[in-house]
């Protein structure tokens, strides 16, 4: 994952307190998402908090100073642009993922006494996994880094950091790209979750239920404890989710507006 040094920012002298602040906030999620000492769901949220700032800088004349001046007015469209659909392509497959989820949990809470069968939604799940990994790896090969090199710029930064954040996103969405797991590996992985914040839990939902189609093993080795879980971080990720997206919509339509005049 590409680092952004952390510089001087293209402020005045005495620059306006939600300068002082956006510069602030900048600092802390590059610090956060280079030494990965939060969760995924913290660095989401401070990131709209990042971008809750951006519009109210965006709202000054010294915001609307920064726009104007700069030397990049195309690429900053374009990167925007880029901002939005990857944040709706992760949201996209985190929907299909926990629809799937939920499809699952469906049976097994319905299960009565003797034999169940829950293969058809495991299937299900597998193939939206299959195709959500597939369209993440595309994205992530497309995905080009923001020049962080030559104009210090305030926004440069921001849709910089952003792009790193988003990498980890898509990253975690996708989990493992090994097609199968061994039960050994499966067992270890379940010991691990306990003791490391960093286990990815569709990583261990995958490999369970791969297991059971690829040994044809029964449902019950399916823990639905774990399909709660996951269901519920994924929720958490896509309501922090959809209110960063409307904020991305807000800037770019600030951008539009700004340089329109």
């Amino acid at each position: 994952m590409a680092s952004h040094h952390t510089r001087s920012l293209s402020f005045p002298s005495k620059p306006h307190p939600i300068a002082d602040q956006l510069d602030e906030q900048l600092c802390r999620l590059k610090s956060s998402q280079a030494a990965s000492t939060s969760s995924l769901t913290n660095k989401l949220t401070s990131l709209k908090e990042l971008y809750q700032s951006v519009d109210e800088f965006l709202q000054l004349p010294i915001g609307q100073k920064t726009i104007s001046q700069t030397q990049w007015t195309e690429e900053m469209l374009d990167g925007s642009l880029r901002l939005l659909d990857i944040c709706a392509t992760s949201r996209d497959a985190l929907v299909q993922s926990k629809e799937r989820l939920q499809d699952i949990q469906s049976v097994l809470r319905r299960r009565c006494s003797g034999e169940f069968n829950i293969t058809s939604e495991v299937d299900e799940y597998l193939k939206t996994r299959k195709t959500s990994k597939k369209i993440i790896k595309k994205c992530l090969k497309d995905i080009k880094e923001v020049d962080n090199t030559n104009e210090a710029n305030v926004l440069k930064d921001v849709q910089a950091l952003t792009v790193d954040v988003f990498k980890s996103l898509l990253s975690y969405i996708s989990g493992s790209q090994k097609s199968s797991w061994s039960f050994s590996k499966l067992i270890s992985q379940k010991a691990e979750k306990d003791s490391t914040a960093s286990t990815n839990e569709f990583d261990v939902v995958d490999a369970t239920l791969e297991l059971m189609i690829c040994q044809k093993k029964k449902a019950n080795i399916v823990d639905i404890s774990q399909l709660v879980k996951l269901e519920s971080e994924i929720q958490e990720i896509e309501e922090v989710l959809e209110s960063l997206f409307r904020h991305l919509i807000k800037t770019r339509a600030t951008l539009l507006n700004v340089l329109s005049n």
